[in-house]
């Protein structure tokens, strides 16, 4: 990568963040027509299969819903009512407006609804979780010991050393059992009935058991071999195109959209991957802040002029 292509570390960070919250207040868009029936009064779940998975002693959406009137102001559901608020933090903290409210709004609102709940929660809502609770601290808050530069470095170290925890420890679970050496898991995921998948797989595919295998193996390869990101360089670059290679397979053939996107906005801002340039324009420019630099045009000799800059006027 080219040196004037690098990000600051006070720079990347804000700049993840603000992708954070633009992706949680889509994924919350998406599931507003569904938001009653999911976690409003009207669910399809009784009170007590609800309760057998929410965590103990803590409070869900559906424990706060349940403890409120039907209906809020201009009869609007109270369930729409704090959707449309976590829609609103997440776009503030894109924005960059009210950053700490916006961003401790929507980490209590998060965890209201996915967290807390094991009903519709999955790996993309813990992982998100875990990415608002960093920038609350490392964005939000101020270090007393640590001047700010030192303090953003920190918080960039620790953000990609929890990437890369959990690819390598994904990775080593997968490489316990044969299904991912031979393909089989590989094949199952992709054959899901209920996966609402933008490119299909036929079942004839299933023959091609070389193919599988070599995608397994690849998956393999490239969690456990996350830690090579921490080498600066073209093994950066290649290993990190690999892993957002292998999520826009995922989202491709099992139809893990947000999941996919949270992961792929990870590993671009983690790893300064060049392509973070290319789609986040309109959010780095305002954020780099760059000294004035002296500009001086280098002296040139032609027929009028000589090398220095001889002024033909002075005799």
């Amino acid at each position: 990568m080219n040196k004037e292509e690098q990000l600051s570390t006070d720079t990347i960070l804000p700049i993840m963040f603000r992708g954070l919250g633009l992706l949680l207040a889509i994924d919350m868009w998406r599931l507003w027509p569904d938001l009653s029936m999911l976690f409003g009064q009207g669910t399809f779940l009784n009170e007590h299969s609800i309760s057998w998975q929410q965590r103990p002693d803590t409070l869900s959406i559906h424990t706060l819903i349940a403890n409120l009137s039907e209906y809020t102001i201009a009869s609007l559901e109270w369930i729409h009512f704090f959707g449309l608020l976590y829609i609103i933090c997440g776009l503030a903290l894109f924005f960059d407006h009210y950053r700490r409210a916006a961003m401790l709004g929507l980490i209590i609102l998060h965890y209201l609804f996915f967290i807390a709940n094991y009903t519709w929660s999955y790996g993309a809502d813990y992982l998100a979780q875990a990415g608002l609770f960093t920038g609350l601290i490392f964005c939000c808050l101020e270090s007393r010991g640590l001047p700010h530069q030192r303090w953003a470095r920190l918080g960039s170290t620790v953000f990609r050393l929890q990437l890369t925890v959990v690819y390598f420890f994904a990775g080593l679970g997968k490489a316990m059992g044969p299904t991912w050496w031979n393909g089989e898991a590989i094949w199952k995921a992709i054959q899901q009935p209920l996966s609402p998948s933008l490119f299909s797989i036929p079942q004839s595919a299933h023959q091609l058991t070389n193919i599988w295998a070599g995608l397994g193996i690849a998956t393999l390869l490239l969690e456990l071999g996350s830690p090579l990101l921490w080498i600066n360089g073209r093994i950066r670059i290649y290993v990190s195109t690999g892993i957002i290679l292998m999520h826009v397979g995922i989202a491709l053939t099992m139809g893990l959209i947000h999941f996919s996107c949270v992961m792929i906005w990870y590993n671009l801002c983690a790893w300064n991957h060049p392509l973070l340039h290319r789609i986040a324009k309109p959010i780095i420019k305002p954020l780099e802040t760059t000294e004035p630099t002296l500009q001086v045009r280098t002296a040139t000799a032609d027929l009028d002029t000589r090398e220095g800059g001889n002024n033909k006027h002075i005799k």
